[in-house]
C-alpha cells in the first residue's frame, strides 16, 4: 500500500474494515474484480443511514428523569409500520421524528462533566434518499444544505422535547451531523450505518465472505459478518480465525502470559 506521501507499506494480509462497496469500488477498484463480484457489487443494497444530533445543555438532567442509561424512544406501532415510514423520502413531514435513540454522554462519564453544561446526543435512522441531492457538495456546503439541516435540528429538538420537556430553552449549542457528514468522516457507501442491508440477500451464505476474492486481502465489519457492536467486533474475530486457520473460539482463548 502507498501513502499519499509515498510511503510504501508492505504486509503477509491486508484486512478492510471498510464497508464492501468502498472496499471493492474504491480502494480495489472495479477493474481488479470478477464480472461475478461487480454483479453482486451492483446488486448489494446497504443499510439505513443517520442523523445524529449533538447538543450542550445547561440544564439539571437527574432532575429532568435522565441517567447514565440509553433511551429508545419509539412510537406505539407496528416495528414494520414505523421503519417504512421512518424510510420516507420527505423526511420533514411532521413534527418530530417518531423514533430517537437518547444518550447524555456527560452522565455516562462524569469526568466530563463541568458542573454546568451537559452533552447529550440523539439519533434516528433515515433514508439516504433525502440527501441524494447534495452528495456532490463539497466541505463548503450550499445554502439549500443548511437551511435542510436546520429545518431536522428543530424537529429533532421537537421530538428530544418529550423525553425532556422544555430542553429546548436551555440548549447552549447544537450541530447535526447528515449522512454526508457520515460520508466524510467514517467513509461508508452513502452513509451507512449498519453495512450491507440484512436482508436474506446479504447474510448468511449469501453474504460477502472474510476473505476476498484478492490474494491476501480479507474482510471483517458490518458488512461480513452481523451489524451492531457485537457483529463488528466479532466478524473480525472471524477473519483473524480464517487467516490463522483455526476457530473464531481458539483466538478468543486467553493465552497463559496474559
Amino acid at each position: 500500500m502507498e501513502l499519499e506521501n509515498g510511503t510504501t507499506l508492505f504486509a503477509n494480509n491486508i484486512i478492510s474494515n471498510a464497508d464492501v462497496g468502498i472496499t471493492y469500488n474504491q480502494l480495489v477498484g472495479r477493474e481488479n474484480l470478477s464480472a461475478k463480484l461487480l454483479k453482486k457489487l451492483d446488486k448489494t443494497i446497504y443499510s439505513c443511514t443517520s442523523l445524529m444530533l449533538f447538543l450542550t445543555v445547561e440544564l439539571d438532567f437527574k432532575k429532568s428523569g435522565l441517567d447514565s442509561g440509553n433511551i429508545w424512544m419509539m412510537p406505539d406501532k407496528d416495528a414494520d409500520d414505523y421503519y417504512d415510514g421512518a424510510m420516507q423520502k420527505d423526511i420533514l413531514q411532521g413534527e418530530a421524528f417518531e423514533g430517537m435513540f437518547v444518550s447524555c454522554t456527560t452522565l455516562k462519564d462524569p469526568t466530563s462533566f463541568d458542573g454546568k453544561h451537559h452533552s447529550i446526543e440523539a439519533i434516528t435512522f433515515i433514508n439516504y434518499q433525502a440527501f441524494e441531492k447534495f452528495k456532490n457538495e463539497t466541505v463548503e456546503r450550499s445554502s439549500a444544505y443548511l437551511e435542510f439541516m436546520s429545518k431536522l435540528t428543530d424537529k429533532m429538538i421537537n421530538g428530544l422535547e418529550k423525553v425532556v420537556p422544555g430542553i429546548r430553552d436551555h440548549i447552549v449549542s447544537k450541530d447535526l451531523g447528515t449522512p454526508i457528514t457520515n460520508e466524510y468522516y467514517i467513509n461508508t457507501t452513502k452513509g451507512n450505518v449498519y453495512g450491507t442491508e440484512k436482508s436474506l440477500k446479504h447474510i448468511g451464505p449469501f453474504a460477502f465472505k472474510a476473505k476476498s476474492e484478492i490474494e491476501n486481502l480479507y474482510l471483517c465489519g458490518a458488512s461480513i459478518l452481523s451489524h451492531g457492536v457485537a457483529g463488528a467486533s466479532h466478524s473480525g474475530v472471524a477473519t483473524a480465525a480464517v487467516i490463522l486457520g483455526c476457530k473464531p473460539d481458539e483466538v478468543k482463548e486467553p493465552l497463559p502470559n496474559q
